[in-house]
């Protein structure tokens, strides 16, 4: 089967779900930098025509192009979520059927999907990118959230989580 045309992630959602990545009290900047950097390097692994990473933004808009990534920041009063769902309506409508658009938040799942979009979970996407398999399109099925239930974490993931949740420091809020 083959890949993906694009790609849209929902920027905050994504990194905070990935332990990877999550900033867990650490420079948020630094994790952002950090989950950039692989999304653009996993695109252009996966063949990905075009991936739109979209960030809540805080102090008016903007835009940058990375190679195959281009990474947003919404307006202020704006949020990612409705970033998303205006991409899905406008540039991205005519190929829903071969764009992902990856978000653990069924405010965006759900109308995606209605639209026609394949949706991923944060953990179903990365798992699927980290192995290298990110050319593979997931079936219409086999979303995180199947009619509401969601999908059992790896035992890696949990050992991952496990460790990171164990080795926070007790003493931030």
């Amino acid at each position: 089967m083959p890949g993906p045309h694009a790609v849209l992630v929902d920027g905050y959602n994504v990194l905070h779900a990935i332990p990877k990545f999550a900033p867990r009290g650490r420079d948020l900047g630094s994790a952002r930098d950090r989950f950039e950097a692989w999304l653009g390097d996993a695109a252009a692994r996966a063949g990905v025509e075009r991936c739109v990473l979209v960030w809540d933004g805080r102090d008016g808009s903007r835009q940058k192009r990375a190679g195959r990534l281009t990474i947003l920041y919404t307006a202020a009063g704006t949020s990612a979520d409705v970033r998303l769902l205006e991409l899905c309506r406008g540039p991205f409508s005519a190929r829903p059927a071969s764009t992902w658009v990856v978000s653990s938040d069924g405010d965006v799942r759900e109308p995606a999907r209605q639209l026609g979009f394949i949706t991923l979970g944060a953990m179903e996407f990365y798992r699927r990118w980290a192995a290298g398999i990110g050319g593979i399109e997931p079936r219409r099925d086999e979303s995180d959230l199947t009619e509401g239930r969601a999908a059992r974490a790896s035992r890696a993931e949990i050992d991952e989580l496990l460790d990171a949740f164990l080795s926070a420091d007790p003493d931030r809020g």
